[in-house]
């Protein structure tokens, strides 16, 4: 096979738009290339809909159809240390919407789990990891999709096979929440070995924004700007990701308040374990050299100023005072009455430029750093990416979408073929949105003459397969509400009088 990187064939399936209910997750067929003597579940079209991605990739096409079909063959090799990267990052939505339109589906990962299996002949590892936002309860949400009987199948026939299997939580600390604020924390510990600090250094996308602004995941924002300061930008990315010899990303389609859309790009925010390592925003407003709100009134600047006094990780008083702030902040509001929009906050509109950055920062640490943490010239791993499309998120992801059943299944190896594809299928133009247009200058760096123009959409749907053609869109996907009006294709935009008069609440939360 060429190098991953220049295979800019990206597979579009059409089909269901439901998930099946019951795990493990068993395919509606038994396939002759299938590796079980298993049940089957009449129900489950998405593994149908896998496979389909694989078929029209023309993987080991010579032999599908038989049992020696292997279509990840030209990817994995018997004996590889596989990571298999899903999106668990919340255990419920934290709006009106299903869980299903947050997390990857375990039935999508059933089935590529299924096809790494085929692909190591009984020889290597599989790890199914991902360090979910710092307040998820991974077990729980493994019980709400099914993901703690999947992982109990993948356990017995990882065993059966000869193959290691784990599924990891990566993170360091898990926190906990009471009236909107982290209360409690724990530490996590996985038992395996320790996180490696990597080094972005000066080529890091970080280096020419100011550090000193820089707010992460956590309260303390000193810990984000030490990891940015000095030209060091560091990143403590998780053991497991970087022994892999092969990563699987498994993103949900989904939009993102931040950053736009979040999918195969966005998705490896999970490979780092210290959330606070992650730089969000740079605090205050642009006029100020800041993203992190947009338009702020006082008593935004209060609450940033009263958040970095009172709500540090060694402060558990402070919490108290600053929750009266907030009470008293809710009754001023009730008072008063503006005839201009309500600003962004936390950086959750299309002016944050710094979310962007740390996004490609990681996805070059994932291509491109070894076992030790060293970043290379060249890519030191392959990659693969299965998007769950089958219900997407829209609105304001990624925490709190409604649900878009777009019966959909991405695959490919470029993973920004694949992430241009997908925000182009969801109703959005990839141009229009930072994360993207840097991305491909990314890759352009990395494969020249790179251009998402030459990249051949295959799909068992022929309108999908002229998407990049076509001057509507096929699927309408709501935008963020700081992201709406900048980012659709053309004649989907909404006025900014709509936006207000649709989002007076959600625009500042």
């Amino acid at each position: 096979m060429k190098h991953f990187l220049d295979n800019l064939n990206v597979a579009l399936v059409s089909g269901v738009r439901e998930y099946p209910g019951l795990s493990p997750f068993n395919p509606s067929a038994v396939y002759p290339e299938y590796p079980y003597s298993g049940q089957t579940d009449a129900s489950n079209g998405v593994y149908e809909m896998v496979r389909e991605s694989l078929h029209l990739l023309r993987l080991d096409e010579a032999n599908y159809g038989t049992a020696a079909w292997n279509p990840l063959g030209e990817l994995i090799s018997p004996g590889d240390r596989v990571l298999i990267k899903p999106n668990f990052v919340l255990h419920f939505n934290a709006g009106s919407g299903p869980l299903d339109a947050v997390v990857t589906h375990p039935v999508v990962i059933r089935a590529v789990f299924d096809y790494v299996m085929i692909a190591l002949r009984g020889r290597g590892e599989i790890v199914i990891g991902d360090a979910p936002q710092m307040n998820c309860d991974l077990e729980s949400m493994f019980r709400t999709t099914g993901m703690d009987g999947l992982r109990n199948f993948i356990t017995e026939e990882g065993s059966r096979a000869g193959v290691s299997t784990r599924v990891v939580d990566f993170r360091q600390e898990q926190t906990f929440y009471r009236h909107g604020i982290v209360w409690d924390r724990k530490a996590l510990i996985n038992g395996g070995p320790k996180p490696i600090i990597v080094n972005a250094g000066p080529e890091s996308w970080m280096e020419h924004i100011d550090a000193g602004r820089l707010y992460g995941a956590d309260y303390q924002r000193g810990v984000t700007v030490k990891a940015h300061a000095n030209h060091r930008h560091e990143y403590i990315i998780a053991p497991e990701v970087l022994a892999s010899n092969v990563v699987i990303s498994i993103p949900k389609l989904k939009v993102h308040r931040k950053v736009g859309t979040t999918l195969n790009l966005k998705n490896m925010v999970g490979i780092n374990v210290d959330k606070n390592h992650l730089a969000h925003y740079r605090i205050g407003s642009p006029d100020r050299g800041g993203d992190e709100v947009s338009t702020p009134g006082w008593e935004d600047r209060m609450e940033r100023a009263l958040s970095d006094l009172l709500l540090g990780r060694n402060s558990s008083l402070g919490r108290y005072p600053f929750l009266a702030w907030r009470a008293l902040r809710k009754i001023l509001r009730r008072f008063q009455r503006s005839n201009t929009a309500a600003p962004f906050t936390f950086g959750n509109w299309h002016g944050n430029d710094t979310a962007w950055r740390m996004v490609l920062d990681l996805n070059r640490i994932l291509l491109f750093a070894d076992a030790d943490g060293a970043l290379n010239d060249k890519p030191v791993r392959r990659y693969f990416s299965v998007v769950d499309g089958i219900v997407g998120g829209e609105g304001e992801g990624p925490l709190h979408p409604d649900a878009y059943p777009a019966g959909a299944i991405l695959a490919g190896f470029n993973p920004i073929a694949v992430d241009c594809i997908a925000t182009r299928l969801m109703g959005f133009e990839y141009e229009k949105i930072p994360l993207y247009r840097n991305a491909i200058h990314q890759m352009q760096g990395w494969r020249g003459g790179f251009k998402i123009g030459d990249v051949a959409v295959r799909s068992n749907d022929s309108e999908w397969e002229r998407l990049l053609e076509n001057q509507s869109a096929i699927y309408h996907f709501r935008a963020p509400a700081g992201w709406r009006g900048t980012m659709e294709c053309e004649g989907l935009s909404e006025t900014s009088a709509v936006l207000e008069e649709s989002f007076p609440e959600m625009i500042s939360q």
